[in-house]
């Protein structure tokens, strides 16, 4: 009973860490824009874009290069990338359960 309730603690850990970690990840990211780059297909996220926006920038061209992050949702199209989303969150759940899956073992063989 005791390794059931475990498990069932172990997958919810790690959707909530695989979830939250994928989801932040476009925050964090940024972009080095160029003079051949299309600002209207802007994407971030790590290690696969997970959300494109349709910025509305025209940046002069003495001001190349330059770093773009996340720009406001409100002012610019937004949308989120499903497919990657999806593999990417499912990918990091994986991961994370293995890894925690193996630490609790370890330390149960320590015991």
């Amino acid at each position: 009973m005791l390794k059931k309730v475990l498990r069932h603690r172990l997958v919810l850990i790690s959707i909530f860490i695989g979830w939250t970690g994928v989801t932040v990840t476009p925050f964090f990211d940024s972009v080095i824009v160029t003079p051949d780059y299309d600002l209207t297909k802007h994407r971030l996220g790590q290690p696969l874009p997970i959300i494109e926006q349709n910025t509305w920038l025209t940046p002069l061209e003495d001001a190349f290069p330059f770093e773009l992050g996340l720009v406001s949702p409100q002012e610019n199209p937004t949308k989120i990338l499903a497919g990657n989303y999806l593999f990417l969150v499912v990918a990091a759940v994986c991961a994370v359960y293995v890894a925690l899956f193996s630490i609790v073992s370890l330390c149960k063989r320590v015991r």
